[in-house]
């Protein structure tokens, strides 16, 4: 696929219970994130497990904790995976079946396409809860929202099939193909199956805004809670987005799911980590760190974010969630709980040389897509904006001659004797972008 496309929008009966340690030191994650979260108004709540040894940590305002519930998003994708593989454990389904074989015919969607094309997002269907995210949840309405988004389907991206291309579309045809199967409503099995089964007590198929300590969602820096409506999450979110639940809940999940047989057999979840393709396996992103495999399935939704890692060789993990749609400092902040997950300290920052790079302020355009990122200087710090993904960020000091920033991780290297353009790399990918305005 066109790595031009994915920059900047890089885009679990009885389990046993580790010790909780009040001990396990987060004090310079506090001291690095603390202020800056607060002067953005924002908070984030972090849980790590690190061996049998498990903290939380609230940072930032609104006082967020270990229980307080938010929507996870698309975490939410990873549980529709485990009701599927359950139903091939009794033999019910295969992941090789076509879809058409329990989903009537609908407009656009090839009925001859497996459910495992689904879960590995290699269909190549039209995505039809992207863009108007936020239209559909402010609208508010009732017509809307009893509308099926099947209906809404276009026309399938066909040099797509058999390439990831994520699309949340395939999992709202998975949760059809589960309630077909098993004649239970989706949020049924989550309960009866997961939820039960695993002792996620404040966890809840879809959110609703009556939840208890659930944490106010902000969008665009004001409070959208009276926008919420259970209809959004049950409807439109549904399995690919719909889930309600703790930081400390999901632990409870994510442990049930890797180290024990409460949910599925090993078999099965090794299935999940090993096929799919290089991105993207069984309802789980996979990457490594230093050499370290790693799978997790974030997600993004209106007033909530959530980003998580599970490392099946040390069984150490690090849950994070936020109250707006992003996760704030989101690169910074991955690689120190990477760390702390590691038995790692965490770095606090370098200071910056402001005078060395405030030359920078100015407009640069990446000409591969006319992409503009804008330099500013504010309070004396050096601030990053990208006006096409929404992206304003504070920059930290790499080295004498690169600053990185703090939300996705992209570099900015400065080049020598050339002061009207600077040298852009993320994910492997390098240009040169020049400057437009001042």
């Amino acid at each position: 696929m066109n790595k031009i496309k994915h920059i900047w929008i890089l885009l679990f009966f009885y389990v046993s219970q580790p010790s909780f340690a009040q001990d396990m030191n987060f004090s310079e994650l506090k001291e690095k994130y603390d202020f800056k979260l607060k002067e953005k108004n924002e908070g984030i709540a972090v849980l790590v497990k690190n061996k049998q040894n498990i903290g939380s940590v609230g940072i930032g305002n609104f006082q967020l904790n270990d229980n307080t519930v938010f929507n996870i998003g698309s975490a939410t994708k990873t549980f529709t995976v485990v009701l599927l593989l359950q139903e091939v454990e009794k033999g019910n389904l295969k992941l090789s079946d076509r879809i058409g074989q329990y989903l009537d015919p609908i407009r656009n969607v090839d009925e001859n396409l497996t459910i495992e094309s689904l879960i590995t997002h290699e269909s190549g269907l039209d995505e039809v809860i992207g863009s108007n995210l936020t239209e559909i949840f402010d609208a508010q309405s009732d017509s809307l929202y009893e509308l099926s988004m099947l209906h809404s389907v276009e026309k399938n991206k066909s040099e797509l099939i058999g390439e990831f291309d994520y699309c949340n579309t395939n999992y709202f045809l998975l949760g059809k193909i589960l309630e077909k199967v098993t004649d239970r409503f989706y949020f049924d099995l989550l309960r009866e199956r997961i939820f039960e089964p695993i002792g996620m007590k404040n966890s809840y198929p879809y959110l609703y805004k009556n939840i208890p300590n659930l944490a106010p969602p902000y969008h665009e820096g004001m409070d959208v809670s009276n926008n919420l409506d259970h209809r959004f999450y049950a409807n439109i979110a549904f399995s690919a987005g719909s889930i309600a639940s703790t930081l400390s809940d999901m632990e409870k999940f994510y442990t049930g799911l890797f180290e024990t047989t409460v949910l599925l057999e090993k078999e099965s979840v090794e299935r999940m980590m090993v096929e799919g393709n290089s991105i993207y396996g069984l309802g789980l992103f996979k990457w490594e760190v230093d050499s370290v495999s790693l799978f997790g399935h974030g997600g993004n939704n209106i007033g909530y974010s959530f980003r998580n890692a599970y490392d099946p060789a040390s069984k150490s993990m690090y849950l994070v969630f936020a109250n707006s749609r992003g996760i704030p400092f989101q690169k910074d902040l991955t690689d120190d709980l990477l760390a702390l997950m590691q038995g790692e300290e965490v770095k606090l920052n370098n200071s910056f040389d402001l005078d060395k790079f405030k030359h920078l302020v100015g407009s640069y355009e990446l000409k591969q897509n006319g992409m503009l990122f804008e330099f500013s200087i504010e309070d004396n710090r050096l601030y990053l904006t990208v006006p096409s993904q929404g992206i304003k960020c504070e920059m930290n000091q790499k080295n004498s001659t690169t600053i990185v920033d703090t939300q996705v991780g992209a570099n900015f290297e400065l080049i020598e004797g050339n002061n009207e353009a600077i040298k852009f790399s993320q994910n492997g990918f390098e240009t040169q972008l020049n400057r437009v305005s001042q």
